[in-house]
């Protein structure tokens, strides 16, 4: 993992408590944050034990070498393209349009409408004008019939041209 990576890791973990301390601790809109690979978020939403209530909502930065790029302006300052993923359990019985409602209307778009306002503020991103962070809804996301994985809804967001300055 490069000296950069794990900064702008930093970068976003910091945007994460941002976000967790503008809602209320016990409010669901309260997200942990963790990165890695995508490989080792599907790992961490697997039914292991009843800590389900414990670790969602997450936001969790996606770091694959092969998908993240970023190019250099300056020695101090790049353009990062990242994934991140915000999750949240579901009910197994629900439909897409139950799904919708709740979580994703109302627990991961406000996380994700507070993770955006977030990174504008934080003094190490500059937002420019071709940033952009496309949003995909996974109503359904890692859901299988043999109960391997937490029953999960999710968004996915890819950072595109966000400008981090070192400092």
């Amino acid at each position: 993992m490069s000296a950069d990576f794990k900064y702008f890791a930093q970068i976003i973990g910091e945007v994460v408590a941002s976000v967790r301390a503008r809602a209320n601790q016990s409010d669901p809109l309260a997200p942990y944050f963790q990165y890695g690979t995508y490989m080792e978020l599907v790992e961490s939403c697997q039914v292991k034990d009843n800590n389900q209530g414990s670790k969602y909502p997450l936001v969790w930065l996606v770091w694959d070498s092969s998908e993240n790029s970023k190019k250099y302006i300056e020695p101090y300052m790049y353009a990062m393209n990242a994934r991140v993923f915000i999750i949240h359990t579901a009910n197994i019985d629900d439909t897409t349009d139950e799904r919708y409602t709740a979580p994703i209307e109302s627990i991961l778009y406000p996380i994700f409408e507070l993770f955006v306002d977030e990174i504008g503020y934080h003094p190490n991103i500059s937002i420019e004008a071709d940033y952009r962070y496309p949003v995909s809804d996974h109503a359904f996301w890692l859901n299988d019939a043999e109960g391997t994985f937490d029953v999960l809804s999710a968004i996915e967001i890819k950072l595109e041209n966000l400008l981090m300055v070192k400092s």
